[in-house]
């Protein structure tokens, strides 16, 4: 057993969360603070600042529908590895993590496809004018091509915080997200690509993200390893990985669905500057719940280690430690 993985086992649960849901609230903050720069620079953009954000905003439950399967994999994956990690099963583990790659690669070459051969309908469905939908398509039709690295990249790096690294996994967070806010300006205004140069920017820190998460699983720091030969996939792997993943899957699915409602509501009663208006509030608004985000994503590991293990007291006290938290925040 690992140093990491002992001190889950016997550490001070507070200090455990402290320890683990300190660097996801940075990472969520400043990932939360990169969506509202961002539409600084898209609402800023000459002329069609103000369309090119709606444009923008009419895309984002189909972001989020992209986010709901990458939730399905990666928080379904994580979960269960930090169980396994709990039980000393470090071989189910990585099993676990050679499935995420194959996944990753089927879920995001599917939505790419369907996507982009729908791309017309799904805009006008999510409440794209005909005035907007040029931004809206300029935009979705770069970020299609970046699922895979999108859903890869954000399941590998939950799971770095599973393998007892937090640290390392909001640093490259945060790194991800600062190259994007330092390429959004060059790509939108410099290079005079508008709309298009913010999803260029978006996709190149998705690859930042997989590729700074995927060179930590090869290097010294992590006790989990990928290897080629568990990238077959085996059904009951995937059910285990489904079976918690379900839940976020199905939240996210909600939150797109309302964002379709209230596009299409706003669009009828407000136009398309109202939808834009929106896409701003909401960007900030992100600001407020991602402190609670981050205490889950860091009570996750210390609670499915702890069930792993089975140390339910452990198990309870991380849970009722962080629920109370959470709850105090939204007071």
């Amino acid at each position: 057993m690992s140093e990491k993985n002992m001190t889950l086992k016997d550490g001070n649960i507070k200090s455990l969360l402290l320890k683990y849901s300190i660097p996801a609230i940075i990472s969520m903050l400043v990932s939360a603070l990169y969506n509202v720069v961002d539409r600084i620079y898209i609402g800023n953009m000459p002329d069609v600042g103000t369309l090119a954000i709606t444009g923008v905003g009419v895309t984002l439950p189909l972001a989020n529908i992209v986010l709901a399967f990458s939730m399905l994999i990666g928080i379904g994956a994580t979960a269960n590895i930090s169980i396994k990690l709990g039980e000393d099963k470090k071989r189910d583990a990585e099993k676990i993590v050679g499935h995420i790659i194959t996944l990753s690669m089927i879920l995001g070459i599917g939505i790419t496809i369907l996507g982009t051969l729908f791309m017309e309908p799904i805009l006008k469905s999510f409440g794209a004018s005909d005035i907007t939908f040029k931004y809206a398509k300029d935009y979705i039709s770069i970020i299609l091509y970046g699922t895979v690295f999108n859903i890869m990249g954000y399941a590998l790096n939950n799971i770095i915080r599973a393998d007892g690294s937090p640290k390392i996994c909001s640093a490259i967070m945060v790194f991800s997200c600062l190259v994007n806010i330092i390429l959004d300006p060059i790509f939108i205004f410099a290079l005079n690509l508008g709309v298009k140069g913010a999803a260029y920017a978006t996709i190149f820190s998705q690859i930042v993200t997989l590729v700074l998460s995927y060179a930590y699983f090869k290097s010294k720091r992590s006790d989990l390893k990928i290897k080629k030969e568990y990238f077959s996939l085996d059904l009951n792997i995937i059910k285990l990985i489904l079976s918690i993943g379900i839940s976020p899957f199905v939240m996210q699915l909600a939150t797109s669905m309302v964002q379709v409602i209230n596009n299409n509501a706003l669009k009828t009663y407000g136009g398309d500057l109202a939808i834009g208006a929106m896409t701003t509030v909401n960007a900030v608004a992100l600001l407020c719940f991602m402190p609670v985000y981050g205490i889950s994503q860091g009570a996750q590991p210390v609670i499915g280690y702890n069930y792993g293990a089975k140390q339910f007291d452990r198990m309870k006290e991380a849970l009722k430690i962080s629920m109370g938290v959470g709850t105090l925040i939204f007071l």
